[in-house]
């Protein structure tokens, strides 16, 4: 059943790498995949050089994260909070994520998945997320403003 339900997960992340978004709803770059999967690559080889198990895709955190990639982009500007004023843990459950544990990064004007997480790694807070126990899960997105800048967004969680 574990092997499964994991199996029906990651299909719906790979479908979810693959299905187009809105017309007109958001920018990205016609790589949008590979640019997240590097990211996630990027990620895990972080965690794998401190001993810590790797994170699932997760498709609905993935969701999260790539709508508010959108949101701030639309907005040409990098928050943590939603132009509706929504915080991450309530963008989560909206994309329908139960979780005991989250965290969010967000970035902008780094133009490859390798700088972005190194970025981040710079960064005590980021880098805490990245680290995170606790977290099994990870989604993530980016979007490019009518700045030219891209926004990028990590969602972790877990149980």
């Amino acid at each position: 059943m574990r092997i499964v339900k994991r199996c029906l997960s990651l299909l719906a992340f790979a479908t979810a790498l693959v299905m187009p978004l809105a017309a007109g709803a958001c920018d990205v770059p016609g790589n949008l995949s590979s640019v997240r999967a590097a990211l996630i690559e990027n990620i895990n080889a972080q965690r794998a050089g401190k001993g810590m198990p790797a994170l699932a895709p997760s498709a609905q955190l993935s969701e999260a994260a790539q709508k508010h990639a959108c949101d701030n982009a639309g907005r040409n500007k990098m928050s943590h909070t939603g132009s509706d004023g929504s915080k991450f843990g309530t963008r989560i459950k909206r994309a329908g994520y139960r979780f005991g544990k989250a965290n969010e990064n967000v970035g902008y004007g780094f133009r490859d998945p390798g700088a972005m997480v190194k970025g981040w790694m710079g960064s005590d807070g980021h880098r805490r997320n990245i680290l995170a126990r606790g977290t099994r899960d990870i989604g993530v997105g980016m979007a490019v403003g009518s700045d030219g800048n891209r926004y990028w967004v990590m969602v972790t969680a877990g149980p």
